[in-house]
């Protein structure tokens, strides 16, 4: 009897962690890519066709993440990367990933570009995966579309200069140097 309830408690696991990762690859709130140690795209999901535009079947097995990425921030990349690490970075997925084959978390911005040739700023994790000895067997990045909160940060910089307080200079107008002087309604005048 013990031997059948413990059964059934792992099934139920098995199928909570069936449905978890099933959550995980349907999700349309982020991307999710993984590649094979060589970069080759191996998983796309749902939340990465839906922002980039291609079905999974268009990039598995034919190109890499840097294919879809600007490639002039990929060559910046590169250069800082390669000045900070103190060795050298080949521009392309390698620099997309550099850090996290160290095991250095890595977490940065770039622009990707759909299918359809529009550009948008993404976050992006990547994580190296491996095996059980410690080997890359791969690389998972995982990318929110950062337009929305790009627009707030350029929206919050025009309307800043406009949102201070301003000095009038009509009656009541102080002098560079002068103290200000706030009257409330329930203070007497000196």
């Amino acid at each position: 009897m013990l031997k059948g309830i413990t059964e059934i408690q792992r099934n139920e696991v098995l199928l909570k962690t069936g449905a978890l990762q099933n959550a995980i690859l349907n999700s349309a709130n982020f991307s999710s890519i993984a590649t094979d140690e060589k970069g080759v795209i191996q998983l796309f999901n749902v939340g990465a066709e839906r922002m980039l535009g291609y079905t999974a079947a268009e990039v598995l097995d034919k190109i890499t993440p840097a294919e879809i990425s600007d490639s002039q921030e990929i060559i910046t990349r590169a250069a800082a990367l390669s000045l900070e690490l103190g060795t050298t970075i080949a521009p392309g997925f390698e620099a997309l990933v550099f850090k996290a084959s160290r095991g250095i978390e890595d977490i940065y911005e770039l622009t990707y570009i759909r299918k359809d040739g529009s550009r948008f700023p993404a976050v992006v994790s990547v994580t190296a995966l491996r095996d059980d000895l410690g080997g890359i067997i791969g690389y998972l990045l995982i990318g929110t579309d950062n337009t929305a909160r790009k627009r707030a940060e350029e929206e919050q910089k025009k309307t800043a200069p406009g949102a201070h307080c301003r000095v009038g200079k009509g009656q009541g107008h102080r002098g560079e140097g002068q103290p200000r002087q706030i009257r409330l309604p329930f203070q007497h005048e000196p």
